[in-house]
């Protein structure tokens, strides 16, 4: 299969866990600012940064249990009204006390950066537990909400499939403790505030790839990031996920197949067993592609994701890019990995000739699909 996997740097200022929405012809892109509820909306995406409104919808009072280290707002229209979900903590007991929040903003028929915004609070019946990077998405006629979480129990079970023996692939030797393990969960939904269900873990670090090593004897197992993607003709839908550590280059993407039955039950999702995408290990840049989103243009399926130009950015300069998602037989495809691999003098004057000859060409290919990426996405958005 021919895929152009060229990326586009819509940003060049820090804007980790973009989440961008389609609206009577303008974007509107949210991400983690830290301290307030920020949007920006423009008839270009390519260019969001320099022609976008940016409007401030909510900042939270002070000294509240939800007023510190808001992460990973997202925009949705359901149900005939604006929502934003994202996860904040209390400033006085830190990262241990993040939790989903909602707020509710006008109807979903109006400009969702003109009318006004209020505090729902936490959805309703939903486990107090350490929750970021909640996403909501309709299946089956039904709403869900999937979210990044520790374990429900504090411990115990393994990192292989169903929480059992721990020695499974990447293990982590022996438990789930804490902020060692990130699980995802998914929630049926009464209403967009309201949950319907209990909460079911549908995915666990169990892959090499989806745990960083620190060397010092802490790994992190980490499962974040969830999006629902869907292919134009809807044959293919499931969870595109991000795992390792989101401080790190080996940040990247995986994918859980929705394979029918009830979304409740976790053996209704299968995990791939590679990655969708990473950086190359020893490669240009950017690195640490991970928690995106995707917009359907037309037809045309693209990936917004933040990812930095360095490998020692750790959480800085996380900017958000663009990237094309082609469909398989097996699935969403985005080139497995991404950036090209750094010069390295090899072999003699004949050989440093054609792979000189090569990269160029390689570079040529990747201007195009840079040029094509930035036409499809400075277009003014249809709509119906």
């Amino acid at each position: 299969m021919q895929y152009d996997n060229s990326t586009l740097t819509i940003t060049s200022v820090g804007t980790p866990d973009p989440f961008v929405t389609l609206f009577r012809g303008r974007y509107y892109l949210t991400f983690t600012t830290g301290n307030r509820v920020e949007i920006w909306s423009s008839h270009s995406l390519a260019d969001i940064e320099s022609a976008a409104d940016r409007h401030v919808i909510w900042t939270p009072p002070q000294g509240t249990d939800h007023s510190a280290d808001l992460w990973a707002p997202e925009l949705h229209a359901l149900r005939g009204r604006w929502y934003v979900y994202y996860a904040a903590a209390n400033p006085s007991h830190g990262n241990k006390s993040h939790r989903m929040y909602v707020l509710g903003g006008p109807p979903a028929s109006e400009d969702p950066c003109r009318g006004q915004w209020e505090f729902l609070g936490r959805i309703n019946q939903m486990p107090d537990q350490w929750a970021i990077d909640g996403t909501v998405f309709e299946l089956n006629g039904s709403l869900y909400f999937v979210y990044s979480g520790w374990p429900l129990d504090g411990g115990g079970g393994g990192v292989g499939d169903g929480g059992g023996d721990a020695d499974v692939d990447g293990d982590l030797d022996g438990g789930l403790w804490s902020d060692l393990v990130q699980q995802l969960f998914i929630m049926k939904l009464d209403d967009p505030t309201s949950a319907a269900s209990g909460a079911v873990m549908i995915s666990q670090p169990q892959h090499p790839w989806e745990i960083t090593r620190e060397g010092n004897g802490t790994d992190h197992g980490i499962n974040e990031g969830p999006q629902f993607l869907a292919s134009p003709d809807g044959a293919w839908r499931g969870l595109v996920y991000s795992c390792a550590g989101s401080w790190t280059h080996e940040y990247k993407m995986g994918v859980l197949r929705y394979v029918g039955g009830d979304p409740l039950d976790p053996a209704s999702w299968r995990k791939a067993d590679e990655p969708l995408v990473q950086a190359v290990r020893h490669g240009t840049g950017p690195f640490g592609p991970g928690h995106g989103s995707f917009l359907d243009l037309d037809g045309e399926i693209v990936a917004v994701y933040h990812a930095t130009d360095s490998p020692t950015d750790g959480w800085e300069n996380r900017r958000a890019r663009a990237q094309r998602v082609a469909f398989t037989d097996e699935g969403p495809y985005m080139g497995r990995s991404f950036g090209m691999e750094s010069s390295q003098p090899q072999g003699g004057g004949l050989v440093r000739r054609i792979k000189h000859r090569l990269g160029r060409s390689a570079r040529s290919k990747e201007l195009a699909g840079e040029k094509s990426l930035r036409a499809l996405l400075g277009a003014r958005a249809t709509y119906n």
